[in-house]
């Protein structure tokens, strides 16, 4: 199989520290506010509000109640509706990450590293459900909303550890514990397997019996699916085998 030259590995810190360093260089403007702040508890009212209702549902004035804030004081955190609904997807993608990555093991071969992130994003949606809410209520019904929010972002959130992440893979494929292919597609892989199932999980409950909440289930199928992820990602192409067409 021919492919692209791999890209090099940046010197230095191993991956993990470079996914928590990446994190916590965050800009003061896009790092989410203190929990106790008059624009956490806004945040705070407005996240639990959008997961009952919906990003339709939901009203400033209602948001305002529910804090016991006042429609001003938004605005002047905030500047409109459509601001502070960004503010909070942001908020939630931010501290998805962080959890994900401080239980990482910075010791670990990449190829497990890899493996787990699939696995540690899904254990960190099933211990908030509200952020599990939004995350579906946000690539449901909100696409070009999250996609604005990551863009704007930049390499110190999805963006930016998606690119440790591809270069995890090189490493990987240049010490030959993992066949040679786009990291793209790797990347594509772990991704279907941590989000694929918050949203086919309302169906998985009627077609294998499988709930999320479960924690007997969830513990039995976490421990399977680290096993088929890391089986996933080490398996050599056939001779000859290039990509499809």
């Amino acid at each position: 199989m021919t492919g692209n030259p791999l890209p090099e590995t940046p010197a230095g810190q191993p991956a993990v520290l470079r996914l928590r360093a990446l994190l916590a260089d965050t800009p003061a403007d896009q790092a989410p506010p203190a929990a106790d702040s008059p624009a956490g508890l806004i945040l705070a009212s407005t996240r639990e509000l959008l997961a009952g209702t919906g990003f339709a549902g939901v009203t400033v004035r209602a948001i305002a109640r529910h804090a016991g804030a006042n429609v001003a004081m938004i605005n002047y955190y905030f500047g409109s509706k459509d601001r502070l609904l960004d503010a909070v997807l942001a908020q939630e993608l931010q501290l998805l990450l962080r959890d994900v990555v401080a239980g990482l093991d910075s010791d670990a071969p990449a190829e497990q590293t890899l493996a787990e992130f699939p696995v540690r994003i899904l254990a960190s949606l099933r211990r908030d459900p509200r952020r599990l809410s939004l995350m579906r209520l946000a690539v449901s019904t909100e696409p070009d909303r999250l996609r604005r929010i990551i863009r704007s972002l930049g390499e110190h959130s999805v963006l930016g550890v998606s690119g440790v992440l591809a270069d995890l893979v090189a490493e990987a494929q240049r010490s030959g514990r993992l066949p040679l292919m786009p990291a793209r597609s790797v990347l594509l892989f772990l991704m279907a397997n941590a989000y694929g199932l918050v949203f086919v999980e309302p169906i998985a409950r009627e077609v294998v019996g499988f709930a999320l909440d479960d924690d007997g289930q969830w513990h039995e199928h976490s421990t399977h699916l680290a096993r088929l992820l890391q089986h996933g990602l080490l398996a050599a192409p056939e001779p000859g085998e290039g990509p499809l067409a």
